[in-house]
């Protein structure tokens, strides 16, 4: 009984409901706690980008070009490109730092000062010195006079040793001194992804510079190594010192205030963060795991020149935050230093400006940076693409005297900030996979700059507002595939999966906001999957049932709607219009037959009388020996049942005429015919376990009673007034009388159906 009870859950218009609640709580907490989708969500990143706004340019007259204005484009941006025009001018690379030095001062030396660039960045590396001191001290003194110069640094992943990483440090130690330290940075800093080697330029050109950044470029290398986002700031960890596990004790602690921490690394190169403070209970937990997981390392303990006593080995590192060469653009740009920036990790990064409101960029735990990449990848070429102004190298690099009076009045950069970089095939290590395609380096930190400075952040939608998305996506979808057939609930569905992406799309496009859809889409596709398996396992063995059932005593459209409609137990008030036949003279005709042939013979008729019940979409209640009950209306709902009722009743009587005449005497059959029409229980009547689709009522009785009415006058079919007043224009009858049927109080006029109107 508790089965039946709850047995309304399972059908699959309410325990589909079930299943999408279930699928909205799974992918709200796999989807947006653990990064599981992240890949999926990084391909559609790259499908929007697709999808924006490009510049365009047209030809006003041969040679010239005119471009569009975007607003989405600083116009403070331009790119001077190492091209083929560049090497065709100045032989192979690298060229001599003399040139260089020609470059720079080509900017720096114009009589108007107040055309100049606001900063010259260098995206080459000058690393050692070239074994031409005159060039040498010519590139540094020119960077000097310029003072708007910002060369780069670059992080390792992996130290090159202590004389080489001593010697880099010095050199980078001028750059932190020249432009600060940040000491403000707060939340999960330990884990920000260190790197323990570092590369910088020549003493004398870091001393020369005006500021400095780190040129890494971050891909997602977890992904497929494409470029989307941009580390603002990155942290360099140098070693200071290195100590036996023994030392730790409780209390043991380094200043992390100043960034210093303690770390082990296990065989497999990978570097554990030691929590502090140390307590008894950490450190024997530690020690269990540091033993398990670490390469030993061998001391001399007692001083006599043998390695004998093993332990394992902690490290102190300092860490430094360096932030990226885009970002020290940007806050020259801005007017403020590094130093004075906020630096939330994870969180946002919050840049005060003198005189204006700051500026805040959400950052990741990396302190990462979605970058908006404005457009396609820049053509070094004059008549080609150009998202960002790219200018050939070849055209500034050229020589400067010192005499003021020989100098350019402007070179038409005023304001800009200056980009050099490689822009040439030839130089093709500095291509990097975007989602516009390949891309040069130097133009990858103008797209970084370019979103710093326009604040066309992408921002993501509130990580509630993504939860709430897609729990109602995929209730929707639950709710869509279980009340729907699979012909409307799929094309339905994947609409509504198109329109969202869509809009998804567009917001990206209009707004820069990024809302997660990987996530409710695998959510509707899992649910609706589900959902219709469900459906096949469940109800389509019901329908087989019915089918197997009913298919027999009802027409093939009742056999429809009732698969739709699966009948229950109960009933419903509905007119509809009954039918009662009988064999006349059945008693005798059952004497001169032995019972088989009475079996055949009665089965020849009833099988050619169904057959017409049937097909005028009638429902065969049931056979009681030679009676035949039926009715229209039920459960396939028609209005005119009285119509399909009373051509039956003509169909079998023509029937019937045609087998009398194939049959011999002995074998004819007369039959007698009750309609009456009326407001009548009809549904699953009796048990649960044993149910019986069939009519009740005073109005079922009365076509009964007027089925055995022929015998008294001598008539074939009988129909009711009732009957009568839904079809007299379309059939002829003949008025018999008024009669009194036993269960009636009023009298009822009965008519003979005699033919078809016409």
């Amino acid at each position: 009984m508790a089965a039946k009870k709850y047995q309304w859950l399972f059908k699959t218009r309410n325990f589909g409901l079930i299943i999408g609640l279930v699928f909205s709580v799974f992918f709200c907490v796999i989807g947006f706690y653990s990064g599981f989708f992240n890949n999926l969500e990084s391909k559609l990143l790259d499908t929007y980008f697709s999808f924006k706004n490009r510049q365009t340019k047209s030809a006003i007259q041969k040679g010239v070009w005119k471009s569009e204005v975007n607003d989405q484009i600083s116009p403070d941006i331009m790119i001077v490109g190492i091209d083929l025009k560049a090497f065709q001018k100045f032989g192979s690379w690298p060229f001599p730092r003399s040139t260089h030095a020609d470059l720079v001062n080509s900017f720096s030396r114009i009589k108007n000062q107040n055309e100049r660039e606001r900063a010259l960045f260098l995206d080459i590396f000058f690393i050692d010195e070239s074994g031409k001191p005159e060039g040498d001290t010519r590139l540094a003194s020119s960077i000097s006079e310029s003072g708007r110069v910002f060369l780069e640094s670059i992080l390792d992943n992996s130290s090159f040793g202590q004389t080489i990483d001593d010697e880099m440090f010095s050199r980078q130690k001028i750059l932190f001194d020249k432009t600060g330290i940040n000491t403000k940075v707060s939340g999960n800093w330990k884990e920000i992804q260190p790197s323990y080697g570092l590369q910088t330029n020549a003493a004398m050109f870091n001393t020369a510079v005006k500021g400095y950044g780190s040129a890494n470029i971050s891909a997602d290398s977890n992904v497929d190594n494409v470029v989307r986002r941009q580390r603002l700031v990155m942290k360099y960890s140098r070693l200071d010192y290195e100590l036996p596990f023994e030392a730790l004790e409780p209390g043991f602690s380094v200043d992390e205030k100043t960034y210093q921490r303690l770390s082990w690394f296990d065989t497999k190169g990978g570097a554990h963060q030691i929590e502090l403070p140390l307590t008894v209970k950490s450190l024997a937990k530690l020690k269990k795991e540091i033993f398990r997981s670490s390469p030993p390392l061998l001391i001399d303990a007692d001083g006599d020149g043998t390695l004998e006593t093993e332990t394992r080995s902690i490290q102190v590192f300092q860490d430094y935050f360096v932030p990226s060469i885009a970002f020290s653009l940007a806050l020259d740009y801005w007017g403020t230093s590094f130093a004075d920036c906020d630096i939330q990790v994870g969180k946002i990064i919050t840049i005060p400006r003198k005189g204006s409101a700051p500026v805040t960029v959400a950052v990741d735990d990396q302190c990462a940076m979605l970058i908006n990449f404005a457009g396609l990848p820049s053509s070094a070429a004059g008549d080609g693409y150009q998202t960002f102004p790219v200018r050939s190298y070849a055209g500034y690099a050229r020589e400067t005297q010192e005499d003021t009076s020989t100098w350019p009045s402007t070179r038409a950069v005023g304001g800009k900030i200056i980009m050099v970089g490689a822009f040439d095939k030839g130089m093709a290590a500095d291509e990097k996979q975007t989602p516009f395609g390949m891309m040069f380096g130097i133009e990858i930190h103008a797209n970084t700059l370019n979103t710093l400075l326009t604040g066309n952040f992408i921002n993501y939608l509130p990580k509630p507002l993504n939860m709430l998305l897609t729990f109602l996506a995929i209730m929707l979808i639950a709710l869509i595939a279980a009340r729907m057939k699979n012909l409307f609930s799929l094309p339905i569905s994947l609409l509504i999966a198109v329109v969202m992406f869509l809009a998804c799309s567009f917001l990206f496009d209009s707004s820069n906001i990024l809302i997660n859809y990987s996530i409710p889409f695998l959510g509707m596709l899992f649910t609706y999957v589900t959902i219709v398996l469900y459906r096949s396992s469940t109800e389509e063995r019901e329908k087989r049932k019915i089918r197997a059932m009913f298919g027999k005593y009802v027409s093939p459209d009742v056999v429809s709607q009732m698969l739709e409609n699966p009948p229950e137990l109960g009933g419903v008030d509905r007119e509809l219009t009954v039918f009662f036949s009988d064999i006349r003279g059945f008693t005798s005709m059952s004497e001169t037959l032995t019972p088989q042939e009475l079996v055949g013979h009665l089965n020849e008729y009833l099988t050619a009388m169904t057959d017409i019940i049937l097909e005028t979409g009638g429902t065969l209640d049931k056979y009681v020996g030679d009676e035949v009950m039926c009715f229209w209306g039920a459960p396939l709902e028609v209005k005119d049942h009285a119509v399909r009722a009373c051509n039956c009743a003509l169909l079998q009587k023509a029937k019937l005429e045609e087998l009398n005449r194939n049959w011999p005497p002995e074998k004819r059959i007369a039959i007698g015919i009750g309609l009456n029409t009326g407001i009548m229980t009809v549904g699953n009547m009796g048990s649960p376990g044993r149910m019986n689709y069939t009519l009740m009522g005073d109005n079922v009785n009365l076509g009964a009673r007027l089925e055995g009415t022929n015998k008294v006058y001598g008539t074939m079919i009988i129909v009711s007034e009732y009957t009568y007043a839904l079809v007299k224009d379309q059939f002829v009858f003949r008025e018999l009388d008024t009669i009194r049927v036993k269960g009636k109080n009023r009298p009822v006029v009965i008519y003979e159906l005699v033919d078809y109107a016409g």
